[in-house]
């Protein structure tokens, strides 16, 4: 219940918890506001603090002129006056140009790179590279990806937190909603659909570092980004990135990110796929205590939209799961990651709907990160913060490849 200012008599405990579920306080002068009307794009307080902390839409941005290649992770940048893309040259590269190739990716940490032998299978052409009103692109940070242990949900069996150390648990008012990835120190990927009921980003937290479900979160929430890139109705743009208060600190095995994909990473139907967390074991029953893990296969869009969906299924998606079913994600998994290793662990989905729960013929659907790769970057960059004091710890950094040096090679 609320409580005098005047007086400071704290109101009934019980009362304030249901008035806090039901309705947001606006302050000057004190009124109490239905939920509903929160986040609506409409300032019904005063001083329109119900609309001051919500979750916010954002638009794809413009194309990031730089990327990292599948092969050997070879710095490509985009000629913007031929609309070609051509790898860079590590002749006269340096690390003003790498801090800068980077920083158009959205990182801010201390970059690494090397020449690496450019072969005659290599298609796209060498061209240097200079820096124009701070603009160019590659980006390094601490080793993604990196589990203490090779893989072995509804059907799924127990995991360590250790096996799988970039999930966490996303809560509204305490109780358990999604799951996410760490992607560093300050971003987390999940699912947008996630705060469609539960809008202000002040009551967030996340849980890192635990494959127990109970126990207090500890990381406050400063801000939620939801793609806004297509205008026509479907269930695409299901993707969201939140932005921690303070960053998170990773310790040992029990806390690290995980590597995003690459933007030429094509993935084959029957591939085999990881998916985690903390959702329904069976279909109409109750969250799990620990962290779940399964194996399911990655299914091609077409098979999935005959079999089950009627074409609701789009590009920017996937489909996984096992044709007789029984392995699935379930409610409470929404904004967990499908997962694929190769070298290193990458999420290439994100948790987002299906037709029941490890039914045979419906598979789950995730969004596909591949397809969100250029939005991720763009909001990234554009809300980056000033760039910490050194030794204040690294990013986590895209896959390495095991494989002799080209151009230019980013270790991310």
């Amino acid at each position: 219940v609320l409580q005098d200012e005047a007086s400071e008599r704290p109101l009934n405990g019980t009362a304030k918890v249901y008035l806090d579920y039901y309705y947001f306080f606006c302050k000057q002068p004190l009124r109490l506001l239905p939920l509903e009307q929160v986040c609506d794009g409409q300032a019904d307080c005063a001083q329109g603090e119900d609309e001051a902390s919500c979750a916010q839409g954002v638009p794809d941005g413009p194309q990031v002129a730089v990327r990292i290649s599948r092969d050997r992770s070879t710095l490509q940048v985009l000629d913007t006056v031929t609309g070609a893309w051509c790898r860079v040259c590590h002749d006269h590269f340096n690390l003003t140009l790498a801090k800068a190739a980077c920083e158009q990716m959205g990182y801010s940490s201390r970059p690494a790179f090397r020449a690496v032998a450019s072969g005659g299978e290599q298609a796209l052409p060498l061209r240097e590279v200079a820096l124009s009103a701070g603009s160019l692109r590659v980006r390094e940070a601490e080793a993604c990806g990196e589990s203490s242990r090779a893989p072995r949900v509804l059907g799924g069996r127990p995991a360590p937190i250790e096996a799988w150390p970039w999930q966490v648990s996303l809560r509204y008012r305490q109780e358990h909603i999604c799951g996410g990835s760490i992607l560093d120190a300050r971003w987390i990927l999940t699912a947008a659909h996630c705060f469609k009921n539960n809008p202000l980003v002040q009551r967030w937290r996340v849980k890192a570092g635990s494959d127990l479900l109970s126990g207090s979160a500890s990381l406050d929430v400063e801000k939620v980004f939801l793609a806004q890139t297509t205008s026509a109705p479907s269930k695409d743009d299901d993707i969201a990135l939140v932005k921690l208060r303070s960053p998170l600190h990773f310790s040992g095995e029990r806390g690290k990110p995980i590597c995003l994909p690459y933007f030429d990473e094509e993935l084959r139907a029957g591939t085999a796929l990881w998916v985690t967390g903390w959702g329904y074991t069976q279909e109409h029953g109750k969250l799990s205590e620990s962290l779940q893990e399964a194996e399911v296969m990655l299914i091609d869009n077409q098979s999935c939209n005959r079999a089950a969906y009627h074409g609701e299924v789009t590009a920017r998606m996937l489909c996984a799961g096992l044709p007789q079913g029984g392995v699935d994600t379930c409610q409470g998994d929404s904004g967990g990651p499908l997962l694929y290793s190769h070298g290193r662990w990458q999420v290439v989905g994100i948790v987002s709907w299906g037709q029941g729960c490890g039914t045979p013929s419906t598979p789950g659907v995730y969004t596909s990160v591949r397809a969100y790769l250029n939005w991720i970057h763009t909001v990234r960059r554009v809300s980056a913060r000033p760039r910490a004091a050194r030794g204040a710890g690294r990013q986590a950094r895209c896959p390495t490849q095991a494989s002799p040096p080209l151009p230019l090679q980013s270790e991310l």
